[in-house]
């Protein structure tokens, strides 16, 4: 059995385990009770959670716009709007994240920017995406363990956190250099030392608008969860919706899941359940919040494609570079 086998195995392999952790979480749901949660979701509140998705998108964009700006790329708003829209699209219709590729080759087709400086551009971009969410899912995990009671010990080891964060940012040697220790492929390392010494040198710059930007972000997509608790009489905090996203977006990113199967509808029911909530509470919550953040990006992304972009590139085209 040659290579090539073994791979196709393996990736098949451990995304079962999402979806078989997906099967041990609904196996014994009310799936006739699951449906009339579901029934009383207001279509209005579905076009609302789809508007804050677009407004996360735009304020990613202002955040890629800056990004660039920084790194003396220039770029339009209204372009970069449309690669992280279709970018979105490609994200959720294709494994290994082909849509963070994609923005690579989008924006170095569309402007006068060389392969190197348009990866330090998304994977800058990115980073904040992944800092954030590290620092999230950490402190949703200290009040997880503390039942989100806020003692001491638990505020205490949340500033920490925060604080190790910010030392990451401001430091970017505690990420790249054992990340440089680690790769062995020269073309790949010298372009971690270009985004290392980019960081370096404007790390004071990106770190207002990365880090607002990122954080206002984030917040949006928790206010999703929050909303749609309500119309089922099952209220959470603001603070348990952040838990819950952080934890299921990071566990989404271990290649264990297909689009968060699993990973998110376990999180979901082990936090709803902390409010003391049942099941079908948290998986009807989670698949709305599915719905809405990963077939609207599919949808936004779709749109997209058929009123402007197939008019610049071509999916042919991409598959090619890709």
């Amino acid at each position: 059995m040659n290579r090539k086998m073994w791979r196709r195995i393996l990736f098949y392999t451990l995304h079962s385990i999402g979806f078989i952790l997906l099967y041990l979480v609904v196996k014994n749901l009310d799936f006739r009770k699951l449906l009339t949660l579901m029934m009383d979701f207001p279509a209005w509140k579905v076009v609302l959670g789809l508007i804050l998705l677009v407004l996360v998108y735009l304020i990613k964009t202002l955040r890629w716009l800056s990004i660039n700006s920084i790194l003396d790329i220039r770029t339009g708003y209204s372009n970069l709007f449309v690669f992280f829209l279709f970018s979105g699209f490609l994200s959720a219709i294709t494994p290994g994240r082909l849509g963070e590729l994609a923005k690579i080759w989008f924006l170095k087709k569309k402007y006068p920017v060389s392969l190197p400086l348009a990866t330090s551009s998304v994977l800058l971009d990115r980073l904040w995406d992944v800092i954030l969410m590290s620092m999230m899912a950490l402190s949703s995990m200290v009040l997880l363990i503390s039942r989100f009671e806020f003692m001491a010990w638990s505020v205490i080891l949340i500033a920490v956190l925060l604080l190790g964060c910010l030392l990451a940012i401001l430091f970017p040697a505690i990420i790249f250099k054992p990340l440089l220790f680690v790769v062995r492929r020269q073309d790949l390392k010298d372009e971690i030392e270009s985004v290392f010494r980019l960081w370096v040198k404007n790390r004071y710059l990106f770190l207002v608008p990365g880090l607002s930007t990122s954080l206002a972000a984030f917040l949006l997509l928790a206010l999703i969860p929050v909303m749609f608790s309500v119309e089922l009489n099952a209220p959470v905090s603001f603070t348990t919706s952040i838990s819950a996203v952080s934890l299921s977006n990071i566990l989404s990113s271990i290649p264990v899941t297909v689009a968060g199967f699993g990973t998110r509808e376990l999180v979901f029911t082990q936090v709803w359940g902390l409010n003391g909530y049942e099941p079908e509470v948290a998986i009807s919550v989670s698949t709305v919040y599915f719905i809405i953040t990963y077939l609207g990006s599919m949808l936004l992304g779709g749109i997209v494609y058929l009123v402007s972009f197939r008019k610049i590139f071509r999916l042919k085209d991409l598959q090619s570079k890709s």
